[in-house]
């Protein structure tokens, strides 16, 4: 992906993950021209301003629903002045908001939250903690989502963990959502993967496609964990 971000100022948006998902996520949507893309948990606005900056004739509108992080989002969108092209919406992906509208876009992209409730002991900042938790919608409510705001044959691009993939192919397919494209990122060739980024298109039917793996810095399990 071309160097088109500055980053991230220090605080908010460093304490509910930060890492190396955002980059890895924004650099493997196919983005045509002039395409419409809603990001689901869009936390501080990172991959929309991300995709917004590569593709200068899309228009992106960030699902959100914690209010501090909607707030950071915005301040993101206004210092890379992408206000006219970038929307935050605060809201819940198990109930959109009706201005986002059915069918209305090209493209999906998100990085739900890794983990079931249950899974793991919750970081004690609240805003981590939903970030990394399924507090407020688990993966089947973001594929439900995706389903619901994309147009026929439109593409739902999305991050998770390996350990977790059959939920999300099997949760895919259950809402017409069929997988087309496996990303594997590795931290060490030698090691499994650490993540893993899929594509799912709506209302798809060819087969899937295992795409050569994505090598990260070592040390950036942290990030994905």
């Amino acid at each position: 992906m071309k160097p088109v971000f500055q980053g991230l100022p220090p605080g908010l948006c460093r304490r509910v993950g930060g890492g190396i998902e955002a980059g890895l996520l924004a650099g493997e949507v196919g983005v045509e021209a002039g395409e419409r893309v809603a990001e689901l948990g869009c936390g501080c606005g990172e991959v929309a301003v991300r995709l917004a900056l590569a593709h200068p004739s899309i228009r992106v509108d960030g699902l959100e629903i914690q209010p501090e992080l909607c707030t950071e989002a915005r301040h993101l969108v206004e210092r890379h002045a992408l206000t006219e092209r970038v929307r935050v919406v605060e809201g819940d992906v198990r109930d959109p908001p009706p201005d986002m509208a059915p069918g209305g876009y090209d493209r999906v992209v998100c990085n739900p939250p890794f983990f079931a409730l249950g899974a793991g002991r919750l970081p004690p900042e609240r805003s981590r903690a939903m970030a990394r938790f399924e507090q407020t919608g688990g993966l089947g409510d973001f594929l439900r989502c995706g389903a619901l705001l994309l147009r026929a044959g439109g593409v739902m691009t999305l991050m998770h963990r390996p350990e977790r993939l059959v939920e999300l192919l099997t949760g895919g397919v259950a809402r017409g959502l069929n997988p087309e494209r496996l990303v594997p990122v590795h931290a060490d060739p030698a090691r499994e993967a650490i993540l893993l980024l899929v594509g799912l298109r709506k209302g798809g039917s060819g087969g899937m496609v295992v795409a050569p793996s994505r090598l990260v810095e070592k040390g950036a399990r942290g990030a994905a964990g």
